[in-house]
């Protein structure tokens, strides 16, 4: 419980979302509502966001991705951190590479260069938290690290 508790409160993780939208909350009486913009990314193949963020200091994503997904390396200006749901999640960084499991948290700081993939044999589904939320802007590419 104490590493889910520390990924949802720490740094984290990666979305390279060309053009991304944000949600806008629908009022209801009970509180606030938030529909999910959904987003089809084409990396090496396609994966499924849908993006709960409502304000730019926090981003809120939940990711599918197929088996055999992979970003390309990036450096995220901003904090990730996540859980996996399902599946097996892989982070690659210069000197090393880390695999998590379900229920298993994560972290990836702001600024670092990381390849965010799935590590396993079935559809990877997991929760990023982002502080600020996604913005292109916040995303560069390298070809290597």
């Amino acid at each position: 419980m104490r590493s889910l508790r520390a990924a949802l409160t720490s740094p984290y993780l990666l979305l390279i979302l060309s053009g991304c939208v944000q949600s806008q909350p629908t009022e209801i009486t009970d509180g606030i509502r938030v529909d999910p913009v959904v987003t089809k990314i084409k990396d090496n193949v396609e994966r499924t966001l849908f993006d709960y963020s409502t304000k730019d200091e926090l981003g809120l994503i939940q990711v599918f991705a197929p088996e055999g997904w992979t970003e390309p390396i990036v450096s995220l200006a901003f904090e990730t951190s996540g859980v996996v749901i399902n599946g097996k999640l892989g982070l690659e960084f210069e000197t090393d590479t880390q695999y998590f499991i379900k229920n298993e948290g994560f972290q990836i700081p702001k600024n670092t260069k990381v390849r965010i993939f799935n590590a396993g044999d079935s559809t990877l589904h997991m929760i990023e938290v982002l502080r600020p939320a996604y913005n292109p802007q916040r995303a560069q590419q390298f070809d290597s690290f």
